[in-house]
């Protein structure tokens, strides 16, 4: 059985793995001059990752709050990296959350967002891999989006 025909809303189909998102800034960072509020980006679905991870140069342009440093495990091994608080939202899926954001200083990378499972365990998420889709749906219960991040 097909877990989506389960889900009480709709089901929304996003061709290939790459979504378009809005990095914001938190909401109680204080305005600065030559500093945008958000950033729009394409991001890309990787399910191999635990978490949310962003291009440094995101965190940077947005001046966004350093939380940490994490140790992450990469392709090429295990690295240092920045841990930043910001918003994610993917207004094709009706999400929006503060989040921390891993942000690694990689040169050369395709995307300058990827969606890890810390986003994805939100939905009923399937990938069919022949048609190239991602099909997303909220669980029974789910609210659209939720804050519970707690710094």
């Amino acid at each position: 059985m097909n877990p989506l025909s389960q889900a009480p809303g709709p089901v929304i189909t996003i061709e290939g793995i790459v979504i378009d998102v809005i990095v914001h800034r938190e909401p109680k960072a204080a305005p600065e001059q030559d500093v945008p509020d958000f950033l729009e980006h394409g991001a890309m679905i990787d399910t191999g990752a635990s978490d949310t991870c962003i291009d440094y140069r995101i965190a940077h342009a947005l001046k966004l709050r350093q939380i940490d440093q994490r140790t992450i495990g990469t392709v090429g091994g295990p690295i240092q990296v920045a841990v930043f608080l910001g918003v994610l939202e993917i207004p094709q899926l009706g999400f929006k959350r503060l989040d921390r954001m891993f942000a690694p200083k990689i040169e050369r990378i395709n995307y300058s967002v990827l969606i890890g499972r810390s986003v994805l365990r939100e939905f009923l998420f399937t990938y069919d891999g022949p048609a190239n889709v991602c099909h997303f749906a909220r669980p029974h219960g789910q609210p659209d989006h939720h804050d519970d991040f707690a710094t």
